[in-house]
């Protein structure tokens, strides 16, 4: 009797643990500055340390680039979330202006639904969610521009279509939601 009262106990645990949504929080850096720290969930890939270009025309030896964090989820659906600080953009004003400098080719035929300013853990927020293409499949676009310091800007991207967007929205709110700017002394 004693063994099965144990072995339920455990089952139990067990199927509490896998339940609890666990989290990690990373700390942002780049070229020897803590600029913010985020948390993501456990079931998510995470890569740190790609770098990206700090503005369309850098000198890559003399500026140096900013690094890149990104994540996926674990379950293989199309999703792309990706966070980095441009030394060159200031204020989330100008934002839109500097991921249009890049000439990157996130999307293809975007359609801006929604642009609004805003507050998100006493940082200013500039929001713009659209729509566009990728390789002809419609894709969601969320990016949120974080007003962290007087003079620094770090971009959160998401890219992914429409069903892995209402699958994972969830989490992709709470890492949006849980950036907090480092304070510096």
């Amino acid at each position: 009797m004693r063994k099965k009262i144990t072995l339920f106990t455990l089952t139990i645990l067990f199927i509490s643990a896998g339940l609890a949504h666990a989290r990690v929080t990373l700390e942002y850096s780049s070229r020897g500055v803590e600029y913010f720290t985020l948390t993501i969930q456990d079931e998510w890939q995470v890569n740190v340390g790609s770098e990206f270009p700090q503005s369309p025309d850098e000198d890559s030896d003399k500026t140096g680039r900013a690094r890149l964090i990104s994540a996926m989820p674990n379950d293989g659906m199309p999703l792309w979330f990706g966070l980095w600080v441009p030394e060159a953009l200031k204020n989330i004003e100008g934002a839109e202006e500097y991921i249009a400098s890049l000439g990157l080719d996130l999307l293809s035929n975007f359609v801006t639904a929604e642009r609004r300013f805003d507050t998100i853990n006493a940082m200013n927020v500039l929001y713009v969610s659209g729509t566009g293409k990728k390789d002809d499949e419609i894709m969601d676009l969320h990016a949120v521009f974080y007003q962290i310091s007087p003079e620094h800007v770090a971009i959160a991207v998401y890219i992914g279509p429409p069903e892995t967007t209402e699958q994972h929205g969830a989490d992709l709110a709470e890492m949006i939601h849980s950036l907090h700017a480092v304070t510096r002394q």
